[in-house]
């Protein structure tokens, strides 16, 4: 997936287009298209179709994983786990999960917010059933006006939990896209010295006040810091964060339309690089990390930059800085769409 992804990222960013005569010159020399690639490529320019890609695109089993995937919290493992089990259409997972289209009222946030310890298959079930049941409100993009307004939203409702908070809407928003397909807001605290301390527990905090004014109606995930460790070895950062359901209050005869929106906190010292995490492209961020290790035997990656050898911490103060530490050119975000 990584080889085709590097490869298709490749081919977008070439600034001219590819004709024949280019593929055995300039396009052939190009970083990560090997000569698989280059013969898809060379089929496609002779005939507008690559078989193998149209074979696949129009298998059944192919399709029902296709859709399955559309849903919010199903990735490619679930998938293949509900089509083993005869599962093939988006209305038998409405069925298998006694899920209705449109009524997404199971209670989530007591989930979380509880001591308890989170149970990984029931919290997960938890998140198909509601990206089930809201899959046709998740299905329509959200253009800048609206990501800027649910911003806004959201640092009313904190600055009457704690003042001097600042926030950077990121993802596809800040890569430009004028839709996107949810919003990514990075929060920290303007204190440089004791901003770190006033941030912790604010996503728990947060949540329930947007909660309580009907503004969040689900959560599908919500963690607390974890302390950066330069061995950590999966994506998943350690920093605070709420990925939830959220409705913008309704306005003049207005349908109220579920979003999810990613609510991320960050330590002043670590806000620019979870700024430049969560900006993406998820290729871009992942060669990042990659860059880091092979080219600096440093580790990045949201919550921070760290030096391998001894685990030192390095803490920007710009999006700027976070590239010179990687000895890296700034790359501006609307250069970072990398992915296929």
């Amino acid at each position: 997936m990584l080889s085709y992804s590097r490869a298709i990222a490749m081919i977008k960013a070439y600034p001219n287009p590819i004709g024949a005569e280019k593929l055995q010159g300039e396009v052939a020399r190009l970083p990560f298209l090997g000569q698989k690639i280059l013969s898809m490529i060379e089929e496609y320019t002779q005939s507008g179709k690559i078989p193998e890609a149209q074979t696949i695109l129009s298998s059944p089993r192919f399709q029902s994983l296709s859709a399955f995937t559309t849903v919010y919290g199903i990735g490619p493992h679930t998938a293949r786990k509900l089509y083993a089990l005869g599962l093939r259409t988006l209305e038998e997972l409405d069925r298998y999960y006694e899920v209705m289209p449109g009524d997404a009222g199971t209670e989530t946030l007591s989930h979380f917010v509880s001591d308890k310890h989170h149970d990984e298959e029931a919290t997960t079930e938890i998140s198909i059933k509601v990206g089930l049941a809201l899959r046709h409100d998740f299905g329509q993009l959200i253009t800048r006006g609206e990501a800027e307004e649910i911003n806004r939203v959201v640092m009313e409702v904190l600055a009457s939990i704690q003042e001097s908070c600042k926030s950077l809407i990121v993802g596809g928003y800040r890569r430009g896209k004028p839709l996107s397909n949810d919003v990514d807001i990075v929060i920290t605290h303007s204190d440089w010295n004791s901003g770190s301390e006033k941030v912790k527990g604010l996503s728990k905090r947060l949540v329930q006040a947007l909660h309580e004014q009907n503004i969040v109606t689900h959560v599908m995930h919500l963690s607390g810091f974890h302390q950066h460790n330069a061995l950590r070895t999966h994506h998943w950062d350690s920093l605070e964060k709420a990925l939830t359901v959220f409705c913008l209050p309704s306005g003049p005869g207005g349908r109220r339309i579920h979003r999810r929106v990613d609510l991320i906190f960050a330590a002043p010292e670590v806000f620019w690089t979870a700024v430049v995490g969560w900006t993406g492209s998820t290729m871009f961020q992942r060669d990042l990390r990659l860059w880091a290790k092979q080219q600096k035997a440093m580790k990045f990656d949201s919550s921070g930059i760290s030096r391998r050898r001894d685990s030192k911490l390095y803490f920007p103060k710009s999006e700027r800085e976070v590239f010179e530490m990687l000895g890296l050119a700034y790359v501006h975000p609307s250069l970072r769409n990398a992915d296929a």
